[in-house]
């Protein structure tokens, strides 16, 4: 006798495809769709995303645990009444006991939080329920020697506890800070999920949850867009281990999570707080002093901000520690081990920079192992022209969350420009993002108006640039110069302005750097 029915094994498989799929893509509201069939709630978005408005509620979840626990019970008892059960069968089981487990110990019943994850104290409430689905006390002829017939994971309980917790940890980091409902942000929770996970979540609970921490993250995008964020979510959801004397974990994902902007330090200061220095090794060094790469250990997290703008030398330093993963503290000839994650970030173009010199390409190899790329403002409004006014909704709960209705129906009727009838910033390129907008919001509740300067810039620019070509007062190097400043200034990327110019972007950049040195 099979444990499943031919139904119950389709659900059951659906469910377990659905466990391991990444939550944040269409793939994730599929297979709640092939599970519930009818009652799949049909209001649901196609991939999930925050929402000021409903925050908590996700019917379908709701609905789909309550079967799949359902459909666990009866086949744990099956399982307890001596039915023959094959690996395949077993293993299936598993994937269903997990899914029970997480939903009624570690996560909500709606499968979000509004608040961070608890990190010590389900414990308890997890053992119980782990004990009672994967290990399970049958009739005599089915018992081995301890008295129970064991699910495939029974033996790595404190395991099974750790991937859970992180899988809740991330999902909260991802779902509730990268906010819109874009094309583009869905495409970038889902990337940060694999960042953490890998597309292949069974193989990662597997094998690969204790060496996720040797792979590198290169977090690249336009100033503005959220990139600090996106490393955030990274470095807070790396594995955790847990201590059983304590019953927490052994370190805090916050405290082990250290960031560094390399653009507001000089390469001695930046070797310091990333190396480490002894007593002495240069002036101002009274006391040792122990650097972020120690500090982290095996599961804390690096992050390097603005690391194109990272001087050559330390560079090479720091390309010998993500190649060896060995370094030195300052003043010291020892050599240390560095066991944790690095994540970067820039809005270089790093192969430009490579290009021109600036860049050690041999050190870009070493970052780009895994790349994350945050979408522009633009990029988003291009697939989803509403979205402003969700993000201005947003927005607006962070600045004034006492009036957050009233703001934005504000900046909404500026937009609207409702003495003219015209809309206001239409075509407007927002060249700082998200950063851009948020300012904008401000200026809008201060003043009631806003004047971008990178736009007005711009147009005394091409109002100069005119008058001095009526004037025939430049060179045509000159005026080539000049004109390639404004195409960028106006398109905010090189790539951008070259497309338009129809010359290559290297050209482009020498012009500007030309005109700007001149």
């Amino acid at each position: 006798m099979s444990l499943f029915s031919k139904t119950e094994h389709t659900f059951a498989q659906t469910v377990s495809d659905l466990s391991f799929a990444n939550p944040f893509l269409h793939e994730r509201v599929e297979f709640e769709k092939a599970a519930l069939g009818k009652d799949f709630d049909s209001e649901t978005r196609p991939f999930w995303s925050w929402s000021l408005s409903d925050e908590a509620d996700r019917p379908n979840v709701i609905t789909l645990t309550r079967r799949v626990a359902e459909l666990a019970k009866d086949l744990r008892q099956r399982i307890a009444d001596a039915i023959e059960v094959t690996d395949a069968e077993f293993e299936l089981y598993d994937d269903i006991a997990h899914y029970v487990i997480y939903y009624s110990t570690i996560a909500d019943q709606a499968g979000t939080t509004s608040t961070p994850p608890a990190q010590t104290a389900n414990w308890d409430k997890f053992s119980e329920a782990f004990d009672y689905w994967m290990c399970i006390e049958g009739s005599s002829d089915a018992k081995n020697e301890t008295g129970t017939r064991q699910s495939p994971s029974c033996e790595n309980k404190v395991h099974v506890y750790c991937y859970l917790s992180q899988l809740q940890r991330a999902f909260y980091n991802i779902f509730h800070c990268v906010i819109g409902r874009s094309w583009p942000i869905a495409q970038l929770r889902a990337r940060i999920w694999q960042s953490i996970f890998t597309h292949n979540l069974k193989r990662y609970r597997k094998s690969l949850y204790n060496k996720m921490n040797e792979v590198t993250t290169l977090v690249t995008g336009p100033s503005g867009t959220g990139k600090e964020l996106v490393a955030r979510a990274v470095g807070l959801s790396q594995y955790q281990p847990f201590d059983l004397k304590t019953k927490s974990f052994s370190c805090s994902a916050t405290e082990s999570f250290f960031a560094l902007n390399l653009s507001a330090l000089s390469p001695t200061l930046i070797e310091s707080e990333l190396f480490g220095h002894e007593k002495g090794s240069f002036t101002g060094a009274t006391s040792r002093r122990v650097g972020f790469l120690e500090a982290a250990g095996k599961f804390g997290t690096v992050f390097l901000d603005e690391i194109g703008e990272l001087d050559l030398s330390v560079q090479v330093k720091l390309l010998r520690v993500l190649q060896n993963r060995e370094f030195q503290r300052v003043g010291d000839n020892n050599m240390m081990s560095f066991e944790g994650k690095v994540v970067a970030a820039t809005n270089r173009d790093l192969m430009t920079e490579i290009e021109s010199g600036t860049f050690r390409e041999d050190f870009y190899y070493r970052l780009c192992s895994d790349v994350i790329e945050t979408p522009s403002l633009l990029a988003q409004l291009e697939d989803r022209p509403d979205e402003i006014e969700f993000i201005v909704d947003f927005l607006a709960s962070r600045i004034a969350p006492g009036d957050r209705t009233e703001l934005t129906q504000d900046v909404l009727d500026w937009f609207a420009d409702n003495q003219t009838g015209e809309r206001q910033m239409a075509g407007y390129r927002w060249p700082g993002n998200i950063r851009e907008l948020e300012q904008c919001v401000r200026n809008i509740m201060i003043h009631n108006d806003y004047v971008p300067q990178l736009k007005r810039s711009s147009t005394d620019r091409a109002e100069s640039l005119a008058e001095e070509i009526r004037s025939l007062s430049l060179t045509a190097e000159d005026l080539l110069g000049r004109y390639c400043d404004l195409a960028y200034r106006k398109t905010n990327s090189y790539e951008k302005a070259a497309a338009i110019l129809q010359i290559d972007r290297r050209t482009v950049k020498a012009k500007i750097q030309a005109t700007s040195n001149g």
